[in-house]
């Protein structure tokens, strides 16, 4: 792959729709609507969450996980899933898969994810391998399961080429699908999209320019990178307003968030954060954080993506490239400080972490940035790192707060009368422990006045009395009771 989820701005040529691979598991699809007549519940946009979260200034994390190839790795991902969960991300996304080949398994995880999981599922949509039938399909399939949240992406070539072609009768780059998106359903889905703070690996070159100075980069290079070879690497001036030109085209086009590919320098992510913001470029953008999990696979991925490491993590790779325990250790510690960093800055709401399908690292990430270990551990007291899917100062709608608003007000209406009912039982209830006080009270004042020495005469009855008196009090006690159970009942 040349990014870790594709995308491309330039003009590619068209090739013959062919069908992709089929996929090497075969998975039965759990759709929520199979032999069914439930109507399905929609579920959030994930937009209205971060906006909301956005007006308490309050931060929180989504995770992201790919298909497995194994029915096995399909099993153990389940489980994953429903452990992760319990940490409170607001949101879960699954990738499409290089290709499209994963598209089915895709779809039956993100229903999952919505729909076992209870928390809102954003799925991967590419153009690679995808004519407009296909698009139609996956977006029909989204709507049954109740998915409204969709990542649109170019996508990465099919397995075995080397450059991306767009399919007869599809898409040449994400700005398109999410037209064709907006067009055909309205405001119906949430549609994100994604960016790069270093440039597309597309548009990241080798500096061939006899006259560049790397020590003032001059003429001036975005993100620029030293490699192995002694040479630099960056985004030509030319490329890079084309490459910035073309993300703003997506949010004008209807993309309501950004997620940016993997990065680990910060200098460069809030210097594109800025230029974002002076171009126009108004909507959440949320930074992409791929934790350290093996030294080797760090280098492939890092070198698939282009991305500019520094200098320091460079030393940790060779550091403890035979020690991977001490390397994910490490990349605990500086990933947790590359978080805090962006969720103190006041520039991000967010992390978003690319898990790999890696359930402890995260966890180790987000204990480090004290976000609670599950919903029931939440302090009453919010603190601002925590995570609103876990606790708010003010009460989640919870995970399927989708529902048209004219629908939340007639279920208000309805509940209305059982209100006013409720309240006038109380009362009632209230006269009632009145009177038994009052009762018991006189009951007592009675029995005194038998037992003084001035009412020796009523002795021969006192027994009777006595009789009597207990019988009414276990009477009134038993009303009162059965008052009491009823009006919880009713409750």
């Amino acid at each position: 792959q040349q990014s870790y989820w594709g995308g491309g701005q330039f003009p590619v040529t068209r090739r013959v729709s062919q069908p992709p691979p089929s996929p090497r598991i075969s998975l039965a699809r759990t759709m929520s609507t199979d032999n069914s007549t439930t109507p399905v519940v929609q579920g959030n946009k994930i937009i209205d969450k971060i906006n909301e979260r956005l007006k308490r200034k309050e931060q929180f994390f989504s995770f992201e996980y790919f298909p497995p190839k194994t029915e096995k790795g399909v099993a153990n991902l389940d489980k994953r899933m429903t452990n992760m969960a319990l940490r409170g991300p607001v949101w879960m996304d699954m990738t499409w898969g290089a290709g499209g080949r994963t598209s089915d398994l895709t779809l039956s995880l993100c229903d999952k994810i919505q729909n076992q999981k209870k928390v809102d599922a954003l799925m991967h949509l590419t153009c690679t391998n995808m004519e407009k039938k296909k698009i139609d399909d996956a977006l029909d399939g989204c709507k049954k399961v109740g998915v409204r949240n969709i990542l649109a992406l170019r996508g990465d070539p099919p397995i075995g080429e080397e450059a991306w072609t767009a399919t007869e009768g599809g898409f040449s780059c994400a700005r398109d699908l999410i037209k064709y998106i907006r067009k055909q359903h309205g405001d119906h889905f949430c549609v994100s999209c994604a960016g790069y703070p270093e440039g597309h690996p597309n548009v990241r070159k080798e500096i061939t320019d006899p006259n560049y100075d790397p020590a003032t980069n001059t003429p001036a290079y975005w993100a620029v990178r030293k490699l192995p070879n002694g040479k630099y690497e960056g985004v030509s001036p030319e490329d890079w307003k084309t490459e910035q030109d073309y993300l703003k085209s997506k949010v004008d086009s209807g993309a309501d968030f950004i997620v940016t590919q993997l990065f680990y320098d910060l200098d460069i992510f809030y210097a594109w954060e800025k230029q974002c913001r002076e171009m126009g470029i108004k909507v959440p953008i949320l930074p992409g954080i791929m934790p350290f999990f093996k030294p080797g696979s760090f280098g492939r991925m890092t070198g698939f993506c282009k991305t500019v490491v520094p200098d320091d993590i460079q030393k940790a790779v060779v550091k403890y490239k035979d020690d991977e325990k001490g390397f994910q250790a490490w990349g605990v510690e500086h990933i947790s400080k590359i978080c805090r960093n962006l969720l103190t800055s006041g520039v991000v709401p967010s992390i978003h972490l690319y898990t790999l399908n890696n359930e402890k690292i995260p966890y180790q990430i987000l204990d480090t940035l004290g976000f609670p270990k599950s919903r029931g551990s939440s302090p009453p007291q919010l603190d601002k790192l925590f995570s609103l899917a876990i606790n708010s100062k003010v009460p989640d709608k919870g995970w399927r707060a989708g529902l048209e608003k004219s629908e939340g007000k007639s279920v208000a209406k309805k509940q209305a009368p059982k209100a006013k009912d409720l309240i006038s039982k109380a009362k009632t209830l209230a006269k009632t422990e009145t009177k038994v006080a009052e009762t018991i009270s006189s009951h007592t004042k009675l029995m005194s006045a038998v037992k003084s020495p001035k009412s020796r005469k009523l002795s021969n009855t006192s027994s009777h009395l006595s009789r009597a008196e207990d019988q009414t009090k276990r009477a009134t006690i038993a009303a009162y009771k059965a008052e009491k159970r009823e009006q919880k009942a009713n409750a």
